[in-house]
């Protein structure tokens, strides 16, 4: 279903646009008057900004919000409360405009980055779908053609607006996301930030899919793919050591979300791609030092040789920088139950339940400890040869 779906988008985004030219905003006072078509569009998408908050599929972390806001009203100044940031609770590598100035940005795709340059490089990229008003000019391309009616039919019934969702979901033409990527380089260094972050943004998207064994990620199906995106910025970049990158900043900022992040990356079983991001000794160091835990929980999912050894070391370093956090001690537990540890699979279990009294997985646990009771007992009962 998938290659028709993409054929049929690809046929109608190859269409020529329409007969006269959408002029790009100048600054937010343009955008408070708009023709019925847009007005349309907009009206759209202002019910899927309803419809995700009434989900709970918003991140609503007040100081996460303002960071990313003010890293967008830094690139787009005179777009000042016009273009809003949002964090969507969601682990694909995703960012996407609404042609009503809401820039949606996952948080897996936040979690993926070193510094706030190369956040704001999406930002500065997304920013620019809604300045040049590429929904709008897609919007004529795909209203007046067959393969419209084919495309919207094969998503079925829609969240809400037809054309709200295909540019979310799919992206803008090529033509447009190159346009982006150029607008968001110039954004990007106007705003002081390091150019040659624009690179390393999609060096970090193409290792990731690499490790998750994939061609390309679904957001990028009908956009440049990563390598023509990082030679184009390549050719983009002028002077490669100016700028700031702001990385202290983004560590500090992000450090909550990184971590809830490597939590639902390992609830989706995507050990590869925790592995790939903290098996980097570099990478490793800006994570809290509860971060351990999920390496070593990744190992034991991946179970290659070595693993065992390997998750064991990071539960114990766990334990070892962040004594409180109870996760390590019930996954270090279960490891000796399974190698037959009764004693020391049990203390460490009891003390997972003393951590985190309120344990979702309490009378898992507890049934685990009894059955170890149990065996102890037994064996302390057993007669014993003269």
């Amino acid at each position: 279903m998938r290659r028709g779906l993409s054929l049929a988008l690809a046929c109608a985004l190859a269409l020529p646009a329409q007969a006269e030219p959408v002029l790009p905003w100048a600054d937010a006072a343009e955008t408070r008057e708009l023709a019925s078509e847009e007005k349309g569009l907009w009206q759209e998408a202002d019910e899927l900004d309803r419809a995700l908050l009434r989900a709970g599929r918003i991140n609503t972390d007040p100081a996460l919000t303002a960071y990313l806001q003010g890293i967008m009203d830094r690139l787009y100044p005179e777009f000042k409360d016009r273009l809003r940031v949002r964090v969507l609770n969601a682990q694909q590598i995703n960012a996407f405009a609404l042609p009503n100035g809401s820039i949606y940005v996952n948080a897996g795709l936040i979690a993926r980055f070193e510094n706030e340059a190369q956040l704001a490089t999406v930002l500065a990229h997304e920013g620019a779908h809604f300045t040049h008003r590429h929904t709008l000019q897609q919007a004529g391309r795909l209203r007046n053609t067959a393969a419209f009616a084919l495309v919207v039919a094969m998503l079925g019934v829609p969240l809400v607006g037809d054309l709200v969702v295909l540019s979310s979901m799919f992206g803008y033409s090529r033509e447009h996301e190159r346009e982006a990527d150029e607008i968001g380089y110039r954004r990007l260094v106007a705003a002081g930030y390091a150019a040659r972050e624009t690179i390393r943004t999609f060096e970090h998207l193409q290792a990731d899919i690499k490790a998750a064994d994939i061609d390309e990620p679904f957001f990028f199906a009908s956009h440049p793919r990563l390598q023509e995106r990082i030679d184009s910025f390549n050719t983009l970049i002028r002077d490669s050591d100016a700028g700031e990158t702001a990385r202290e900043r983004f560590i500090e900022t992000t450090a909550g979300l990184r971590l809830a992040s490597l939590a639902a990356d390992l609830a989706a079983y995507r050990y590869k791609q925790i592995i790939l991001m903290l098996d980097n000794p570099a990478t490793r160091r800006e994570y809290p030092p509860e971060a351990s835990y999920f390496l070593g929980e990744a190992y034991r999912l991946r179970n290659e040789a070595g693993d065992e050894a390997a998750a064991e070391r990071e539960f114990n370093a766990a334990i070892k920088t962040a004594p409180h956090y109870a996760p390590p001690h019930r996954a270090l537990g279960l490891l000796h139950f399974k190698r037959g540890n009764s004693d020391e699979a049990a203390a460490r279990l009891r003390h997972y339940l003393t951590l985190d009294p309120a344990a979702a997985d309490r009378t898992f646990v507890e049934y685990y400890i009894t059955l170890m009771d149990s065996s102890a007992s037994a064996d302390n009962n057993s007669p014993r040869a003269e």
